[in-house]
């Protein structure tokens, strides 16, 4: 086995000697390699590596203001995004119903003013946790020896911030 793989090394450096560059050759890559190094250390030349006709500011500049067109761009789609109200979250104009276990927190002509009159507006279900002496604030009865428990609640919200109505959950 080692006399077949010896015998297969000394194929191999034949070939390779035989493939072997001429001085002519190596001078002519030892030539070029020196003319690239010149290239690369003057600041003129090194602007022959760019495109013709434009110069390396250029390049960088038009790369920078491209990113900056993508950035606006993808800002102003983000914008867009968030000033449409999606399907699921808009709202039928309702009046609030028994059957709805929500407790207005607004009258009656606030509420139509938050929602627009006849037209569809948008409201939030916000899940919070209130303190239970919220109870009592809303004029519903309270057990003051559970006032240091939590209460869930959901809160409906107008998109400008104002609580229209609450649900308290078991």
């Amino acid at each position: 086995m080692s006399a077949l793989l010896s015998q297969l090394f000394e194929q191999g450096r034949a070939e390779l000697q035989a493939r072997r560059p001429d001085s002519a050759q190596d001078a002519e890559v030892l030539a070029r390699l020196g003319r690239v190094q010149a290239l690369m250390a003057s600041p003129q030349k090194r602007l022959a590596l760019v495109p013709a006709g434009m110069g390396l500011r250029r390049v960088v500049r038009g790369a920078a203001w491209s990113g900056l067109w993508l950035s606006g761009a993808a800002l102003l789609l983000a914008l867009a995004m968030l000033t449409l109200d999606p399907p699921a979250l808009q709202a039928k104009p309702m009046a609030l119903q028994a059957s709805s276990n929500f407790l207005p927190l607004v009258s009656s002509a606030d509420w139509q003013r938050a929602m627009g009159g006849e037209q569809q507006a948008a409201v939030w279900l916000v899940p919070a946790t209130l303190p239970r002496e919220r109870l009592a604030l809303m004029g519903l009865p309270f057990d003051a020896a559970r006032a240091n428990e939590p209460l869930q609640a959901e809160l409906m919200l107008h998109p400008s911030g104002q609580v229209l109505a609450v649900r308290f959950i078991q």
